[in-house]
């Protein structure tokens, strides 16, 4: 059973390792994934943020020749118009100061004026001298349009340039146009440096066809392309994808592979004249901090799944040989080699199943003393003697086991007690006879309990009760000097039972009040009416069971509860006589049983006078109640009690005179004011052969009338009984002739009705 259980246990341990090692693997992709889109779209989202800072740069400086030149119209008038030679010698002037490749200026009628740096200035020139894309921005100007022209080859210069043109007015009439040209050069300042993408990237300029205008110096492509689509920059079918948006004016990423590398890149429009930033990625500077940082989580991602692997197999083989040894000493106890309890509670079950039987547990006296006393060795070699003493004493079908320590259970086929008491007598007979200790001066002893299976339902039932009843049983027969063997036994149990509810109860019950107030009345038998009432205690339990004083009262006065109980029926007599006063009853003398420790208590006689006081009782209508045993130990100290307790008004009666080591010195010693006669007293005096005991109890009444002290006959049952008491002179009778014991309640109704309390007996 253990074998199966480790194995589906082994299987749940790999399916849920398989699992886990799924779960990491899916999780841990799942996070590489998404770093890896993370990475790929914060340096999408860099890369458009700096092509953007590029592409302003590139736009202030279009501005900012288009200001010079709206600047420098501002100051060509009429005067500068009407003298081609004046106007020649300021566009000179201008050219040089702003490092124009060429400055032009033409009126409305054709003529115009062309400078150039390093070549003599032209005056009287048609819009023939200019080149096709300067005369457009020339044209565009006259119309009152500023413009910016595609590049060209400069007939002045020889080289690549753009050519900007702005109106220039006279008031609000437009008189002429006019413009400059520069190389493309102007922007290398701008697209070089180690600063893009934080040195991880290089930006060229391109015209609306895919021409290279301004080239970074630092380039991954080597090779003098003219266009980016020649070379390795794009695949055939991305560079569809990529015309097709250059002609739509919009922002595209791609990548092109070079030298076995791939190298993302965007195509940002510049918005003049059909321009774009080509903007390459690297990978250096700070997209390879985040590459490197992916390329360390997915290092360490995947060695820690090796190891997570490698430590599952590991664990695997590790865990298969622990429960291989594991198996091999689950049903047995490495010291003794018998089964354990484990093993015993398996058997067990199927072996009720099969028919009844008993379970037996034993254990050594003193046991834990025996390891002080001979040392570990010879007390491990006394277990091994019991094994092998059971295993001699073991029939078929039956089976035991060591449990912890010295404890040891059987299983016994049998279940008649005397042929049970017989076989495991000599089995520890035969223990003690054998054992090494035994040869010593020491009494080695053996105790037994025997729980005997009954119809108690299913197997697991029938072995959990037998399992939960030996230990009781085990407990009741330690404390022998000699072998002992006890049978558990219902009745029993449930006396335990009610003794731990009881203890355990007790504090709660007198908090919520299920101490009750019973009376018991007491017959003047001179008058033949109620003369006084003896207070008992009864406990009634929310639950509406009642517990009798024989079961707790014994309790209490080992735990020193009784104090408390004491106290507690105490104030309940002293508020009930209140209670009658207080509704025009006659009270009757109560009597209350004292308890010794509540009677030497320091704040005793104190805290009766508080009760006097606090509900205005004369004292002597309450009779404190003790036993004999407290003269036996100290009666001068005792009666020192009694006289402050007589001073206060409180009446001393001495209880069951006669049940122990009564003697007439007692009366001589106590001054009391009440002697109470034991029922067993009147019992044995009831018997016609007890002539002695009845001349015994005679005279006690005698001597103590003569010494000024009531008597009071308890256990007055039958008429015989009243006539008895009265023919010797008893002052005083009490018991189930006259009433029981009943509620403070009841007791009312019944004898304290009338206003004088003048309650006759019948």
């Amino acid at each position: 059973m253990i074998e199966e259980k480790l194995r589906r246990q082994m299987q749940k341990l790999m399916i849920y390792v398989f699992c886990f090692v799924i779960v990491f693997v899916i999780c841990g992709g799942a996070v590489l994934v998404y770093l890896h889109n993370t990475n790929n779209k914060n340096i999408k989202e860099q890369v458009i943020v700096e092509a953007g800072e590029y592409k302003t740069r590139i736009l202030k400086q279009f501005e900012k020749d288009f200001q010079t030149l709206s600047t420098l119209s501002a100051f060509i008038d009429s005067h500068y118009i009407s003298d081609e030679a004046l106007l020649a010698e300021r566009l000179e002037q201008a050219n040089r100061d702003n490092n124009f490749l060429t400055m032009v200026y033409f009126g409305q009628d054709g003529r115009g004026v062309i400078s150039t740096t390093g070549n003599e200035t032209i005056t009287g020139a048609g819009f023939s001298e200019l080149s096709q894309e300067g005369m457009k921005v020339v044209k565009k100007a006259l119309a009152g349009t500023a413009s910016v022209s595609r590049l060209f080859e400069s007939e002045f210069s020889g080289q690549r340039v753009f050519a900007y043109a702005v109106p220039v007015y006279d008031g609000d009439e437009i008189v002429g146009a006019l413009a400059a040209s520069d190389h493309i050069a102007i922007f290398s300042d701008i697209v070089s440096g180690n600063t893009v993408l934080g040195g991880g990237g290089y930006i060229h300029i391109l015209d609306s066809e895919g021409d290279f205008l301004v080239r970074s110096s630092k380039t991954v492509v080597q090779e003098e392309l003219s266009s980016i689509f020649d070379g390795p920059y794009l695949s055939e079918s991305s560079s569809e994808e990529v015309k097709n948006a250059m002609q739509r004016q919009e922002r595209i990423f791609s990548s092109f592979t070079y030298d076995g590398e791939t190298y993302p890149f965007l195509l940002e429009p510049v918005d003049i004249n059909g321009w774009y930033i080509f903007c390459v990625d690297t990978g250096e500077g700070l997209s390879a901090n985040s590459s490197v940082s992916i390329m360390v989580v997915q290092i360490t991602f995947f060695g820690i799944l090796l190891l997570v692997i490698f430590m599952m197999f590991r664990g695997y083989r590790l865990l298969r040989n622990y429960n291989r040894d594991l198996i091999s000493m689950a049903y047995f106890d490495s010291l003794t080699g018998a089964e354990n309890m484990s093993r015993f509670r398996q058997r067990l079950e199927k072996a009720i199943g099969n028919g009844e039987g008993s379970v037996a547990a034993i254990s050594i006296r003193q046991y834990i003393f025996l390891n002080e006393i001979f040392g570990r060795e010879k007390t491990n070699q006394l277990l091994c003697q019991i094994k092998e003493e059971a295993d001699r004493h073991i029939g078929k079908g039956e089976f035991f086991c060591r449990d912890t320590d010295d404890r040891f259970f059987l299983f016994l086929k049998e279940t008649d007690r005397k042929i049970l008491r017989t076989r495991l007598e000599a089995f520890m007979d035969e223990i003690v006879q054998n054992a090494e200790i035994s040869r010593t001066d020491y009494q080695l002893a053996i105790y037994c309990g025997v729980a005997v299976s009954s119809d108690g339902g299913s197997p697991e039932k029938t072995a959990d009760n037998l399992m939960e009843s030996v230990p009781f049983a085990l407990e009741r027969a330690k404390g022998s000097h000699s072998n002992n063997i006890w049978f558990f036994d219902t009745e029993l149990h449930k006396i335990e039972e009610l003794e731990n509810y009881i203890e355990s109860h007790m504090h709660q019950a007198l908090r919520d009040g299920e101490f009750k107030l019973f009376l018991q009345p007491q017959k003047n038998l001179k008058t033949g009416m109620l003369g006084s009432a003896e207070a008992l205690v009864r406990w009634q339990t929310e639950g509406g069971k009642s517990i009798f004083p024989d079961r707790f009262i014994p309790m209490f006065e080992r735990n020193g509860f009784c104090v408390n109980l004491d106290r507690y029926m105490l104030e309940q007599v002293f508020r009930q006589i209140r209670s009658w006063t207080d509704r025009g009853i006659k009270p009757i003398p109560v009597s209350v049983n004292q308890s010794k420790l509540l009677f030497f208590e320091p704040d005793y006689v104190q805290t009766l006078t508080e009760l006097v006081r606090k509900y205005n009782v004369p004292a002597n209508l309450i009779t404190l109640e003790i036993l004999e045993g407290l003269a036996l130990e100290n009666a001068d100290e005792l009666n020192i009690k009694i006289d402050q307790l007589q001073s206060l008004g409180f009446r001393i009666s001495l209880d069951d005179f006669g049940s122990g080591y009564s003697s007439l010195n007692t009366l001589g010693k106590l001054k009391i004011d009440e002697l109470k006669l034991d029922r067993d007293f009147l019992l044995s005096a009831s018997d016609s052969k007890q002539g002695r005991v009845k001349l015994i109890m005679e005279q006690t009444v005698r001597l103590a009338g003569q010494l000024g002290i009531s008597t009071v006959a308890e256990g007055v049952e039958t008429t015989e009984d009243e006539e008895f008491i009265k023919s010797i002179g008893c002052d005083v009778g009490q018991g189930y002739l006259y009433d029981r014991p009943v509620s403070a309640a009841d007791f009312d109704k019944k004898y304290m009705q009338s206003a004088d309390g003048n309650y006759r007996f019948n």
